[in-house]
């Protein structure tokens, strides 16, 4: 029985819950859910007391989630959250391991996770791999210690002889106590493995990188390295431990964006009142991109502005130490209840927001460009707007623009068509970086910034309306924001955004909500950016499949013939596009040309500096291949090298993505592998003989289609010096109809998700 299984089984994520615990629930079952976990592996355990609240949180989340209730888990009272270290937790521990113990019979392989976990990705495929080698798998304590400090919030289980012992050698322990006092299973089982040192050959310890508890958030935070790194941590959940308290752990997960659900906390809450003579708003002023002088800027921010009480604000200028400033005309200006604050090392707006948030006290936040000139009115209008208004949460300025220079006239309709579509009732709207203002609690509570630049306001834009955060506009006063006259600033802020949105897609711990409010990233879509070294694989997929198939080779030719621009090396194309750029902003700066060609140049310019990002991040960017067994939702499909997917969508509320009629997975090279297409019928009459897989450089690969909709394509890949081998796949051209003289997409296969499993 503790032979390793000859095959994977796919593992059954359990949890615990009792009256009270609901949110965190919901809160875990939405990560695991947007991870690509199937609702089908999660089963919820739980008190018969608490079954109608944890039945009706699964029902949020998918009817096919099991709820498992069970008399003999204790019940905890009145929604009672029993703390660490209580007579409470240790019962619930205890009845945790009887739990898991009953799953085990039932079971083949067993999570156990707490509902005080994050989830970022699927780690089942990665803990199925260890299954087979380790039947007990545990998380750890992040202690300098060994063998090291156990977290059996996080415990893998394979049905084997040694597993059944330990669970079996903890209870009979559970009845036993230490000194008088009955210890909970944690430390019961920690005792266990110091007595008998033979259990480290059975368990296996998860790297505390890829299985992050709470003493490791700042992993978790996006931190900018101060060199180039080579890779970048991919973790697959956070455990909110170390910290004792629903709202803390709330918190916890919250500031590492593992928090995903709205309770409503904060939705009819009014805005607090502050203390008599404490300030209402602070002003976040960063000391970054100032264009002029600081001191002369934060003056108008405080003896310019009329028609409110000084106390009623505060000012807190952020800096970095790197940054030289004339700090004693700035103390001049600065009263005693104003702050400046030194950020070390801060290379980004971002960073020093939110040091200055940090230390702020006032219930409101007003977050500010530096080159912002306020009217003298502004906060003035802002506090009477905020009385008159004591449930809402956040507010823009509004902003004007200068007309009086060419690049000025350029931003101003710029920004005017921009804000226009911000409030279509086709988008959701955003924050305008130049001064926005968030209620304490709320940025509390969705922020911080995140470190990627131009792209930290969208990103939290995004987050608040994810949480139904309304974005209101100050009815009545505003900023002038003051526009450089050389175009290289908007070029080089236009590049900015760019370089942060796509580190930050990078980074998401939740696809889905990065491509639901940015759309697919440049690898996918309509109109991808197609690297030149899968352009050509590709086209020698349809080559072969043209010289196969006569019939089909008229259409297999013409798709070939369209990757040809995309055969041009990603560094040429990129160069090409900058020197345009560099050509219009020339252009623009220099000759005196008409207003609408001076717009069509702006616009073009505007395109290729973000086409030219795109194509610079992607040359060092390169997807993952697929090189271990793994069932993919559609969702993650495009953190994996396949190539040719369209963007996100849904179909009954289930994900799925439409292929281009040729794709390329990139697989382990000298393998068996069988890679199964769930397209669920979607493409009705589909066939075996519609389909083509081509492995390049190798056999034919064989292809069966079953009454599901189940593709499975079977193959043995060819080996290569560098260790990947490529598959093209290939179905009959859907098109679209064109939509408002837009053509329409050309479509192969949809796909609900994909299977790979390696022999």
């Amino acid at each position: 029985m503790n032979g390793l299984p000859g095959t994977m089984t796919t593992p059954i994520v359990a949890m615990l819950c009792t009256r009270g615990m609901e949110a965190f629930l919901s809160n875990a079952l939405s990560g695991m859910l947007r991870a690509g976990i199937a609702p089908g592996q999660v089963l919820v355990a739980c008190p018969p007391n608490a079954e109608d609240g944890v039945r009706r949180a699964v029902s949020e989340h998918s009817l096919d989630i099991a709820v498992l209730p069970d008399a003999s888990l204790p019940a905890t009272a009145d929604d009672q959250y029993a703390g660490f270290g209580s007579a409470e937790f240790s019962d619930i521990s205890w009845a945790k391991i009887a739990l898991i113990r009953r799953l085990v019979d039932a079971h083949e392989h067993i999570v156990y996770a707490d509902l005080d976990i994050g989830w970022l990705r699927n780690p089942l495929p990665y803990l199925a791999e260890v299954a087979r080698q380790y039947p007990i798998a545990f998380q750890t304590e992040g202690l300098p210690r060994f063998p090291p400090a156990i977290c059996c919030g996080l415990i893998s289980l394979r049905r084997s002889d040694r597993t059944i012992e330990l669970l079996d050698t903890l209870l009979v322990q559970s009845r036993q106590s230490d000194h008088g006092k009955r210890i909970d299973d944690q430390a019961a089982c920690q005792q266990l493995i110091a007595r008998d040192a033979t259990w480290l050959k059975d368990i296996y310890f998860l790297p505390e990188a890829l299985f992050v508890n709470g003493l490791g958030y700042p992993l978790l935070q996006h931190a900018v390295a101060p060199v180039a790194m080579e890779h970048e941590l991919q973790p697959y959940l956070f455990h909110a431990n170390w910290t004792v308290g629903l709202e803390s752990k709330r918190k916890l997960l919250a500031a590492v964006h593992c928090w995903f659900v709205d309770d409503g906390a904060t939705s009819d809450m009014a805005t607090p009142a502050p203390a008599a003579g404490a300030p209402i708003v602070a002003v976040l002023y960063p000391v970054f991109d100032v264009r002029g002088d600081v001191a002369d800027h934060v003056r108008a921010w405080i003896d310019r502005q009329v028609q409110i009480a000084p106390k009623h604000f505060q000012i807190i200028v952020a800096a970095s130490t790197e940054t030289a400033i004339d700090e004693a005309a700035l103390r001049r200006v600065l009263r005693p209840w104003d702050l400046l604050v030194r950020v070390p090392n801060a290379r980004q707006d971002t960073e020093l927001w939110n040091a200055a948030a940090s230390a702020a006290t006032a219930p409101w936040l007003l977050f500010v460009e530096a080159h912002g000139r306020p009217e003298s009115d502004a906060l003035a209008a802002l506090t009477a707007w905020i009385a008159a208004n004591p449930d809402k949460r956040a507010c823009n300025f509004q902003i004007r623009n200068p007309d009086d220079y060419r690049v000025a006239r350029l931003m101003k309709r710029w920004f005017a068509q921009i804000q226009q579509g911000w409030v279509q009732p086709t988008t959701w709207r955003r924050l305008h970086r130049t001064a926005y203002a968030l209620r304490r609690d709320v940025f509390d509570r969705v922020g911080p910034l995140d470190r990627f630049g131009q792209f930290g306001p969208p990103l939290l834009s995004a987050r608040l309306h994810q949480r139904n955060i309304a974005i209101a506009t100050l009815p009545n006063s505003g900023l002038l924001h003051e526009d450089s006259p050389d175009i290289t600033v908007h070029i080089d802020d236009t590049a900015d955004y760019v370089r942060g949105e796509l580190a930050a897609r990078t980074a998401a711990s939740d696809a889905e909500f990065f491509e639901t409010y940015f759309g697919p990233s440049p690898f996918h879509g309509t109109n991808p950016i197609v690297p030149a070294g899968a352009a050509l694989r590709l086209a020698r997929g349809l080559l072969a499949a043209a010289w196969r198939q006569p019939g089909a080779a008229a259409s297999l030719l013409r798709q070939a013939l369209r990757l040809l621009p995309s055969l041009v090396p990603l560094r040429v194309r990129q160069a090409w596009l900058t020197a345009m750029i560099r050509l219009d902003a020339f252009l623009l700066m220099r000759l005196p040309l008409s207003g609408a060609l001076t717009w069509t140049l702006f616009r073009d310019s505007h395109g290729y500096i973000v086409r030219a990002e795109q194509m610079k991040w992607m040359a060092s960017n390169a997807l993952p291949p697929l090189v271990e067994s793994q069932d993919i939702g559609a969702v993650a499909l495009t953190r994996h090298a396949i190539t040719s997917l369209h963007a996100l969508e849904y179909v009954g509320g289930t994900p799925l993505r439409w292929t281009h009629p040729a794709c390329l997975l990139r697989l382990a090279a000298g393998r068996k592998v069988t890679v199964k297409l769930e397209t669920r019928n979607l493409r009705p009459g589909l066939a075996a003989h519609h389909l083509q897989a081509v492995a390049l450089g190798g056999k034919p690969a064989t292809i069966e289609v079953d009454a599901d909709g189940r593709a499975w394509l079977r193959v043995e890949t060819p080996s290569t010096a560098s260790g990947i081998a490529d598959l093209v796949l290939i179905a009959p051209e859907l098109v679209e109809p064109a939509v408002a003289g837009e053509p329409g997409r050309r479509l192969g296969l949809p796909l609900f998700g994909v299977s790979v499993e390696f022999g």
